[in-house]
Order: C-alpha cells, then structure tokens, then sequence
C-alpha cells in the first residue's frame, strides 16, 4: 500500500501545500532510499534562489555604479557567487545545502523588505514564504498531536475541541456574536468534513491507494452465507485475492465463511462489531472503542488472525476513531474507486461509476449482502484481468 499522504519535501511549506507531487533527489549522488525533494519545491527553488542572488546583487551594485552597468556586472557575479558559496555554506547533504540557502535567502529579504523596485519585491516573496512555512509547521504540529494513540489521543481531541469552541466564545465577547457564531459554524464545519469525507486526512493517515502494480478490491459487509461463496469462486477463476472487511456480529454467526476466506488466501480487515452506519461518526470513544475492539476479537478468535486494517462503516470515521485504532494495531483504509452498490440496484449504473479510469493502484470498494454482488464483481474483475494484462487501450 502507499503510505497516506505525507509529503516529506525540504520546506513545511511543500509538505503541506506542495500537493502529492512526484519527489526528486536534490543530487544525483544521494541514494535511492534517501527523502528527495518535493518536483514543484525543487523547481521553485532552482529557478528563485539564484534570481533573488542576482537581484541581491544587482542592487547593491547598482547603488555604488551606474544603474545599468550595476544591473550588468550583477550578471557574472551572481554566476561566480553560485560556485562559489555552495563550498561557503558547506554541508553534508544536498538537501541541507538548499536549507542554508533559503535561510540565506530569508536573512536578505528580512533586510531589505522596505527596498524598492526588484530587490523589495522578492523581499516580500521570500516573507510571504516564511508567513506560510509558519503555517505550515502549525500544520504539521497539529498532525503530530492528531498521532497521538488511546486515551492521550482521545484526551487530547476533546480538549482541542474544547479549546476551539471557547475561542469563538471569545471572539463573540470581543468582537460580537456575529462573529463567535460564524467561528463556531466553521469549526463545526470543519469537523463534520473531517468525519464524514473518507479520504480526509486530518484526523489520522487514511489509506486511498495501494503501491501494488494491480487493482486492490475491497468487499464490506461479510460474510453472507449466500454471497461470500460466490465471491470467493469469482475471486479464485480469476486469481485474484481481496480484502473482506467484515462485521464482528456476522463474524460469529458465519464463522464457516470468514475461516473460508482466510482458508483461500484473502485477508480479513476489522469493519466494526455492529456496523453503526448511522451513528459511528458521531460515536463517544466508549462505544468507538466497543466497536473496533469488538470487531478485532470477534474476528480473531474466530479466525485465528488479527486485523490489520479497520475501515469505518460508509467511510464515516468519527473524532475517535484513529487513537483507538492505533491502540489495537490497525491502519485505516479508504478507497478511490466506488459503485455504491450497497444502495443502487442496477449492476451497470454500479460498474459504470467504477470503471472508467480504472487503473493500476486502484482501491476498489464493493459489498456483499446485496442483490447485484456477484454481478459487480465480475465486471471489476473482468476489467482488472484486462488491465494487468495490457488489453485496454481506450
């Protein structure tokens, strides 16, 4: 699987904002295992460190000369001064190198902010790039407390929540309820995008994709005593393996049919012991905690094996939902590819919202239980047998 996103660039200001862009090595020397840079960060940099050293330059020597000669004498300078200062800045990595000359950067541009013309406004860039790099790490601060795991985690969560609210309390006070009602309306915004969006990423890592050079399918809602069969014979004419994410209380009313899962090669993921769809993204961490820990015994006592993966039922993590499952082990996983077949009873309305684009590194949801199961599959298994064998062209 991929990891989520987590964009390991040089500057916080690419690792959050950066997008998921393919990384580079800042040197041809580093090693393949080392972190490269962010493609946009490197291309970014290469093209504003070496203009905001000319203009440095060019300023200052057009403040001594005539304004024009200055501008031109700037030009093989600021080349000499690009050979030159990477052994002056001596460091031992690449991309540490481009750290101290950011820095470099910054240290100028904090300098001479009130210049005109040229050297003021890059000045003014490379502080708006600072603005936002502090951002950034206020960003990446919050992520790293989102990490935190049990009841720290959950302590932690309700506090923020807290914290955030009595903030808008306190601009209401100051600046009039208009405003307190509006912060609060975005906080809770805020917080019903990050529950209910599955692919939101800013309560905890969720998977999307995998790094596998195939489709992954998932199945949600087994076993069924009616589909799973058919599914695991689907699976297995087309030599392919899934992930079932079962309901710890269907777990153990089937258990013949979770134990023939594992039995034929597929791997069994924890979808909570109930199955709350309604109401798991408003749960309290008691009952999040019931359900994933739950599911987790369930399935392990009946198959022998521990979960690794939990996914939410309908995506639907709630504000809880990564510190427990942290606590038991087990990484989230999304999807990018769905039909939803759980609710839509034509096979070809499912398929079609599936199929087109679908590609290598797919993670693909469907469910059991459902009239058009075994239809569904059998179209996205068609497709990903044509796709691994280079059939599709269109």
């Amino acid at each position: 699987m991929n990891q989520p996103p987590d964009n390991r660039a040089v500057s916080p200001l690419f690792r959050v904002f950066g997008g998921e862009e393919v990384r580079v090595a800042a040197d041809a020397r580093e090693t393949s295992n080392s972190r490269g840079m962010h493609l946009g960060e490197y291309r970014a940099f290469s093209v504003l460190i070496p203009l905001t050293l000319f203009v440095a330059i060019g300023a200052w020597l057009s403040s001594m000369l005539v304004t024009i000669a200055g501008w031109l004498l700037a030009i093989p300078i600021a080349i000499l001064a690009l050979n030159i200062l990477p052994f002056v800045l001596f460091a031992k990595s690449p991309l540490t190198q481009w750290r101290m000359w950011s820095s470099l950067c910054l240290l100028w541009a904090i300098f001479h902010c009130r210049s005109a013309g040229l050297a003021g406004l890059f000045s003014y860039t490379w502080i708006a790039m600072m603005v936002m790099g502090v951002v950034a790490d206020c960003i990446l601060a919050f992520q790293e407390l989102m990490a935190f795991p049990g009841k720290c985690g959950i302590v932690w969560r309700i506090s923020a929540v807290i914290l955030l609210h009595a903030a808008a309390i306190a601009v209401g006070f100051k600046f009039g309820w208009p405003w307190g009602i509006a912060g609060a309306a975005a906080i809770a915004a805020g917080l019903c995008w990050a529950v209910l969006n599955p692919y939101c990423q800013w309560l905890g890592p969720v998977y999307r994709t995998t790094s596998r050079d195939e489709i992954l399918i998932t199945i949600d809602d087994g076993p069924d005593p009616h589909d799973t069969p058919l599914l695991l014979d689907l699976l297995d004419r087309h030599e392919t393996k899934a992930i079932f994410f079962m309901i710890g209380e269907k777990v153990r009313a089937h258990p013949e049919f979770a134990r023939e899962v594992i039995r034929r090669g597929h791997d069994i993921g924890n979808h909570t012991l109930t199955h709350p769809a309604g109401s798991f993204w408003c749960a309290s961490p008691w009952r999040t905690w019931r359900e994933i820990a739950g599911g987790q015994q369930a399935i392990e006592e009946t198959v022998g094996k521990k979960p690794r993966l939990f996914r939410a039922p309908v995506g639907h993590r709630n504000l809880f939902t990564h510190p427990v499952a942290k606590v038991l082990g087990l990484e989230v996983m999304a999807w990018n590819r769905r039909g939803y077949d759980a609710v839509e009873k034509d096979a070809g309305k499912v398929l079609a919202r599936i199929l087109p684009d679908l590609t290598n590194g797919d993670i693909v949801l469907l469910h059991e239980a459902t009239p058009i199961a075994a239809e569904v599959l059998a179209g996205v298994l068609a497709r990903a047998v044509k796709l691994s064998h280079g059939k599709i062209t269109d």
